[in-house]
């Protein structure tokens, strides 16, 4: 148990310090090895870091690993001349940056005479003139940067360490001493005899003709000529093993040991600070920078830790939850009072921890001294404080706060205002009546006048008659507010103010009203966490931003405001809403309280300056593919139509753990304007559509902005817009027009002809019709001629007919008659008048002209058949029967028929098939 208390009280102890603003950085979020051996910082203020994994870059915003060709730890590093020189194991080397930002590794091993030792590493770094010397626990490896050639120093026994004093190189030889490099010439400085076997972990240059040496265990040691002499320092940790050591520029001495953290002295004022877990990752410390800013950078056995020593804050953080949430502060004297949610605490000095006052335990609203004295507004009523105690002089409800009025004391309780005339104290306070609200913000104007800020009922003032007993009259101001906490009566300047987080407002006694329209509210554009704007002693106004403090003072010289902001991280600053506070605790030193303690500092603020913001990295990516970098000083990046995702690095190295730089960008002919500011380092664009292009980003640190960074870069069309393309695209258009030309010209070509031809077709059907009607006429008349013709082949063959009926039966008869001669006489002359021939002729003659090439069209289809069958077949085409036909042929109906059958035999009818059918087909 009194280990434990004494854990617990050490902490404190140590937790109670005001220390510079501190940043660790564990291996996660680095993302390399735990262990951190050696650091540098280059030209371009990036700090680079020998790691377990490899080389570790840090540029303010990004992390970044890089690892040697065998994979191995990276042992010491030195940036020098724009190259980055490692050591490792069995290899050392430098890195160049690329054109693309990126670092190329070149090996030294290669180059050397002497091969190097199996297993050997190599420890320690610096660089003389042109020479880079590489340090190993056996030898030191001499690279001349201008002729390539290297040159070995063994040793002979362990090399302990190596150091720069003065532009010489030190080093220690194991159970030998301190040796000399000067004018190529090795020198012993200290012999082993002096300093007996104590290794050195640090070698500076001391006062006038002197070095410090830091040993590892038995302190400080100083070195004139070839005095090896002790060193005596207060507070010095004899009983800690060091591990490492940096004296810097002013004198302040920095200690890395092991399993005991970090020692920071300053050699001149004896200040000094102890930093241990958790406050630190870990408490071995196994290197030590100072960058350019004053920053103390520290490689620990587990993650780095970052001290912004030379920053204007002073931190301290109740991680252990003794002193509690900070409401309010005050200094008198030595004095330095906290008021607190667990009661009144006070420290005297710097280095004194911080102790309650008994009896104050309990919520403290306010510290107030009034006429040279100090009075704590407490939730138990009223303290008077003396030193380190304080006497509870009025039990009653919360007091929020107290105001100095006429003869005595105003009280805002959480019900009403009460009065206390200071020579009556020993009596209650007087409530005054006509008031009851809670009166956490009083402002006194004069004698009789005094305001009241609530944060639901918005501002009051109030007029109080003469003997402070009542409130004679109120008004109540309707103010633009909608309620919550935050808002705030205050005076400045003489005027009476109230400020809510959106606007400030100002009172205009020829109205009696409020106005926004003032040159404080005009001033303050940033917006604010809360409406709480706080007036100190010093007649400065002080609100709380979102990213900063913002105060303003008046300009002497100008007579006018002037408004400045202080870096305060809200993280620093949170507390519940309305409750916001600042307090004067020194000249220009100011105090701001938190739920974790409280933030000091004093302006003007001294910050590094700015330093210049580079674009580090642009690497580019087609949908779904990895992001490639390309080159950074190209007058214009060209990129492929596909490749249209392109994302920026940028950053201003600066390490400071409150004032971060904040960024903002655009690109010209696509962002609408600049971005808002942010802290991301990063800038990603999607999906760009094709043209020229501009990126251009800025960055604002401690209210300074930067140049602006740019890169150009342009985006191809796309194959289907390109020159050959849209070429290709005119000319098909050209084919297309010549081609719907060729078509439409046809087109209406072939409706001309088509228009032509039906015309033509119309006038043939006009010409066909007339022709039609001509040959309707002429087949008319040939019909007639045609009936015509065959009445007259009918009478001719009917009057043959006849004939030769008459004639057959005159023939008969006359056959009959009795006398031979006579009748054979009469008979020759019929037969003579019915001859076939002639009958014939008569017929053939009439037949053609009725029925032209009938005959022929027969004789061409069966020229078998005779004359015979021919006049058979012009009787049948004539539809007569064998009677009929007998007569004719002047045979027998018996010897028709027999005809007709060899006329179908000799035309080769079927039997189905008609002899005068087949006759009338043709």
């Amino acid at each position: 148990m009194r280990l434990l208390a004494l854990f617990f009280f050490f902490s404190f102890s140590l937790f109670a310090q005001e220390l510079p603003p501190i940043t660790n950085f564990d291996p996660g979020i680095y993302n390399a090895g735990n262990q951190n051996w050696m650091m540098t910082q280059a030209e371009n203020n990036h700090i680079y870091i020998a790691n377990n994994l490899g080389l570790l870059s840090f540029n303010g915003e990004h992390w970044d690993l890089h690892k040697v060709p065998n994979a191995s730890a990276v042992r010491s590093v030195l940036a020098k001349h724009k190259r980055i020189y490692t050591g490792s194991y069995m290899d050392f080397g430098f890195w160049e940056a690329d054109e693309k930002g990126e670092l190329d590794y070149t090996s030294l091993k290669n180059i050397s005479d002497e091969k190097i030792l199996d297993g050997e590493q190599f420890w320690h770094i610096e660089a003389l003139e042109e020479y880079i010397i590489f340090q190993s626990l056996r030898r030191l490896y001499s690279y001349n940067r201008d002729t390539e050639e290297i040159n070995t120093i063994n040793a002979g026994n362990i090399i302990s360490n190596l150091f720069k004093v003065n532009s010489k190189l030190y080093y220690q030889v194991a159970e030998d001493g301190l040796y000399t490099i000067e004018n190529g010439r090795i020198e012993q400085v200290i012999s082993n005899t002096k300093i007996k076997d104590k290794p050195i972990a640090g070698l500076f240059s001391f006062e006038e003709n002197k070095m410090l040496a830091v040993t590892r265990d038995d302190g400080l040691f100083t070195i004139e000529g070839t005095n090896w002499q002790p060193f005596q320092f207060k507070d010095y940790p004899l009983d800690e093993s060091i591990f490492t050591a940096k004296l810097l520029e002013d004198q302040t001495l920095v200690l890395g040991s092991i399993g005991n953290g970090l020692h920071v002295y300053n050699l001149e004022t004896s200040q000094n600070y102890q930093l241990l877990q958790p406050v630190i990752n870990n408490n071995t410390v196994l290197s030590i920078l100072e960058d350019k800013a004053g920053n103390i950078w520290g490689g620990l056995d587990n993650g780095l830790v970052l001290i912004n020593r030379k920053s204007p804050f002073r931190l301290f953080t109740d991680i252990s939850g003794k002193v509690g949430t900070v409401y309010c502060s005050h200094q008198f004297g030595d004095n330095l009072y906290l008021g607190t949610n667990q009661g009144l605490y006070f420290k005297t000095g710097i280095s004194s921890n911080y102790e309650l006052i008994p009896g104050t335990s309990g919520q403290v609203w306010s510290i107030n001294e009034i006429k040279g004295k100090l009075y704590a507004g407490h939730d138990r009523g009223i303290f008077a404080i003396e030193g380190n105690s304080a006497t509870h002089i009025s039990d009653g409800p919360g007091v929020w706060e107290i105001r100095e009025f006429k003869n005595g004391l105003l009280q805002g309780h959480y019900d009403g205002i009460s009065f206390w005339e200071e020579e009556n104290v020993e009596n209650d306070p007087v409530y005054l009546s006509n008031f009851d609200l809670s009166s956490r913000n009083l402002v006194v104007e004069n004698d009789s006048t005094i305001w009241v800020g609530h944060d639901h009922k918005g501002v009051f003032k109030l007029k109080i008659n003469a003997e402070v007993t009542e409130v004679s009259n109120l008004e109540n101001y309707s103010v633009s507010y909608d309620g919550g906490m935050g808002l705030k009566v205050f005076q400045f300047n003489d005027s009476i103010y109230y400020s809510t987080e959106d606007e400030i407002y100002k009172y205009e006694p020829e109205t009696d009203t409020f106005s926004p329209e003032n040159e404080l509210n005009n001033l303050i554009k940033e917006q604010r966490i809360s409406g709480i704007s706080q007036v100190l002693q010093d007649n400065t106004w002080w609100g709380f931003g979102q990213d900063n403090l913002l105060y303003v003072t008046r300009d002497a010289f100008q007579d006018r405001l002037s408004a400045k902001s202080a870096a305060i991280p809200l993280e620093y600053r949170s507390i519940a809403k309305g409750f916001e506070n600042i307090s004067l605790i020194g000249e220009s030193k100011y105090l701001v309280g938190s739920n974790v303690g409280y933030t000091i500092f004093s302006t003007p603020l001294d910050l590094p300056s700015m330093e210049d913001l580079n674009i580090n990295k642009v690497s580019t990516a087609a949908l779904e593919e990895e992001f490639k970098s390309h080159e950074l000083n190209l007058n214009q990046l060209e990129l492929p139509n596909s490749v249209n995702n392109i994302n920026f690095e940028f950053s201003i190295p600066a390490y400071s753990k409150l004032a971060k730089p904040v960024y903002s960008y655009r690109i010209k002919g696509f962002s609408t304007g600049w971005s808002t500011w942010q802290r991301n380092g990063n800038a990603t664009f999607e999906n760009l559509p094709a043209g020229d292009y501009v990126f251009e980003v800025r960055g604002k640190y401690d209210n300074y902005i930067s140049e602006i960074a740019t890169y150009a870069f342009s985006i191809a069309l796309p194959w289907y817009a390109t020159t050959v393309a849209i070429i290709v695209y005119v000319l098909l258009f050209l084919l297309l027009i010549f081609i719907l030309h060729k078509i439409y010209t046809g087109y209406y070509r072939k409706q001309r002809q088509r228009l032509l031809e039906q015309n033509k077709k119309k006038l043939e059907i006009k010409q066909l019709e007339s022709q039609q009607e001509i040959i309707t006429l002429q087949n008319q008349k040939l019909e007639s001629d045609v009936a015509s013709k065959n009445r007259e082949l009918a009478a001719s063959t009917m009057n043959i007919i006849k004939k030769n009926e008459f004639l057959t039966q005159l023939k008969n008869k006359l056959a009959e008659a009795n006398k031979k001669e006579d009748i054979q006489e009469v008979i020759s002359i019929i037969n003579k008048n019915i001859a076939e021939k002639d009958n014939w002729k008569l017929f053939k003659e009439a037949f053609d002209n009725a029925d032209k090439d009938f005959l022929q069209s027969v004789k061409k289809e069966h020229p078998n058949l005779t004359s015979n069958d021919l006049k058979l077949c012009a009787y049948l085409r004539l539809n007569l029967s064998s009677k009929e036909i007998a007569p004719l042929l002047n045979i027998s109906v018996r010897s028709v028929e027999i005809k007709r059958y060899r006329l179908r035999k000799k035309m080769n009818l079927k039997h189905n098939q008609g002899l005068v059918e087949y006759i009338l087909k043709f």
